[in-house]
């Protein structure tokens, strides 16, 4: 590709970094980028109307998530992160949650809560934000 036809997608690269930077006010500082991807894929499930599960993501990202996902993924859901011992500080972010789907109760839809629709929504605000004077 040519650098002047390298230069019309500059407002699509813009875009991204503005839900970048809107996606950064919320993430801690430790979050990984597997962890914020596997929120984005699940939240777009979510919101689309088709919800997703852990397994369904994994396998459609292959090697692009790590394999430590499997563990770490709990700091997006709600309340403590383990079952057997909760530690109060261990919460997770509650921005997802997991929903038995009705017509299986092993499979467990992921679900986006209030406060994880609210960050998606401030991601997606910045995607869309008029900023270009081109348009």
């Amino acid at each position: 590709m040519r650098t002047d036809e390298l230069f019309k997608h500059t407002s699509k690269l813009q875009d991204f970094s503005s839900a970048l930077m809107a996606l950064a006010e919320h993430v801690p500082e430790r979050m990984t980028l597997a962890q914020t991807t596997f929120f984005l894929l699940a939240g777009i499930a979510d919101i689309s109307g088709r919800p997703t599960t852990f397994t369904a993501i994994k396998e459609a990202s292959g090697d692009t998530i790590n394999r430590s996902l499997h563990s770490t993924y709990k700091v997006l859901l709600e309340g403590p992160n383990r079952k057997d011992r909760p530690n109060p500080r261990q919460k997770g972010l509650n921005w997802l949650k997991r929903e038995s789907n009705p017509q299986d109760e092993r499979e467990k839809f992921l679900r986006l809560t209030p406060e994880g629709r609210a960050v998606l929504v401030e991601v997606i605000k910045a995607l869309a934000n008029d900023h270009h004077p081109e348009n």
